[in-house]
This record gives structure tokens, C-alpha cells and sequence, in this order.
């Protein structure tokens, strides 16, 4: 379609000099044009949108002061600040939604750092993620962040990224929640299975440690999980 025409349909689309990209995809589908996915992966952003259609300077409902009252007030309400949440508690009030509040700042994460809650939204994340490692340990044994995957999938959960990216990997995430079952061993356990390996062993490597490790199972500790790779070398 020609840049002509496109620029005709956005001015048609939208209404007292606004276009936001729910107003443009409602007027979409009851009309011929171009998709929003179709306008952001031609222009890039939908601020380069409304420039080209000459309409960059539209004046937004609310002030950036009024969102960030409207952000606290959710925030204070519903004792969260998920993207999810606001934008349902803004459907029956006279407040901004929340395609307006990520016009007006660029991103949701921006609007929170304005309105001084980013910390709530981490803190929501966190808790989510919790709430969802708890529920899972009582579906799936044992807890493997391969089983876990699976299990959040088809229940649209937190994603195993989400997990590591927030704990930091998933032996953390479990430790900190209290599901690990590593064991932890004392450093007299440590020293008596590198002895025991040594009599073992015609050479006490790293390599032949972990080997015979493996070979005893887990009432022994690993060469990763301990100080035995210090005391092999």
C-alpha cells in the first residue's frame, strides 16, 4: 500500500487529533488498512506512526502528573501494579488506560519509575513466580526446571526465563523458596568421601573423583557442589 494512502486512512482513523493503537485497531478491523503489527515492523515505533501522519502533536487526555496519580491510586487500591491488573481497574473509571499511559511515557516500566513503584511491580513479579514454584512442587516430583517448564506452559505460568532471570538460576530460585533437595554436607563428610575415593582410586583426579562419585550417587558430595575441586588440585 502507498505511503499516500496510509497516511489518509491514520487521519481517517483518528479522532480530535488523537490515534492511539487501540483506536486505530478497532477502526482496522471494520475497515481495509494496514494491521498494527503490519505499521510498527514498517515504521518501527508508533511514535514514527503518528508522525507520519502529521499527527505527533496530539494533544493526550491526561497530563503526565495526572497518570502518575492514577498509577499510585491503582497501586494503593488494588495492593499491585501488573500492567494486567491496571488495565482492568481502569475500565470502569475515568482514569487513563493503559495504552494512553504507555503513549504518554514510552513503556510501563517508565511510567513506574515515574510514579516511584518499580519496586512494587518487582515485588509482584517475585511473588508470582513464588506462588507458582509452590503450586508446581505439589504436581510434579521431582521438581525439574524441565518438568517445570512444561508444567508452566500449559498452565500459562511464569516461564523458566522468568524463574532464572529473576533468582538468578533454578537451583537459587529453589533454594531461596525452601524446595532444594540438595543435600548439604559438613566439611568432616567432604573429607571422609575424598578419602574414601582415594582408597579407591589408583589416582585421586578431578576427573576420577567425579567419576566415582557418580558411581556412589548422591550420598556423596559433588565435585561442583563442594570444596573438593580445591583439595584436588
Amino acid at each position: 500500500m502507498e505511503e499516500k494512502q496510509v497516511v489518509k486512512q491514520l487521519r481517517t482513523a483518528a479522532v480530535d487529533g488523537r490515534l492511539t493503537i487501540h483506536m486505530y485497531q478497532q477502526w482496522q478491523k471494520r475497515n481495509d488498512g494496514p494491521t498494527v503489527i503490519e505499521l510498527l515492523e514498517t515504521y518501527g515505533s508508533w511514535a514514527n506512526v503518528l508522525r507520519l501522519a502529521g499527527l505527533d502533536n496530539q494533544m493526550p487526555r491526561f497530563t503526565k502528573a495526572e497518570v502518575v496519580r492514577a498509577l499510585r491510586r491503582a497501586a494503593k487500591e488494588m495492593g499491585s501494579i501488573t500492567s494486567a491488573d491496571y488495565r482492568k481497574w481502569a475500565l470502569d473509571r475515568d482514569v487513563p488506560s493503559l495504552t494512553e499511559v504507555v503513549i504518554l511515557f514510552g513503556s510501563w516500566k517508565v511510567a513506574l519509575i515515574e510514579a516511584d513503584l518499580l519496586g512494587m511491580m518487582a515485588k509482584d513479579q517475585k511473588c508470582e513466580i513464588i506462588q507458582a514454584l509452590l503450586e508446581a512442587s505439589e504436581d510434579i516430583e521431582p521438581l525439574t526446571s524441565t518438568a517445570y517448564a512444561k508444567w508452566a506452559r500449559a498452565r500459562q505460568q511464569p516461564s523458566i526465563t522468568k524463574v532464572v532471570r529473576r533468582f538468578g538460576s533454578w537451583s537459587q530460585a529453589l533454594e531461596e523458596i525452601g524446595l532444594s533437595n540438595r543435600k548439604t554436607f559438613t566439611e568432616d563428610e567432604i573429607l571422609n568421601a575424598l578419602k574414601e575415593a582415594g582408597e579407591e582410586l589408583a589416582i585421586l583426579s578431578p576427573w576420577g573423583y567425579e567419576m566415582w562419585q557418580k558411581k556412589m550417587g548422591k550420598g556423596r558430595p559433588s565435585k561442583k557442589f563442594n570444596r573438593c575441586s580445591a583439595l584436588l588440585t
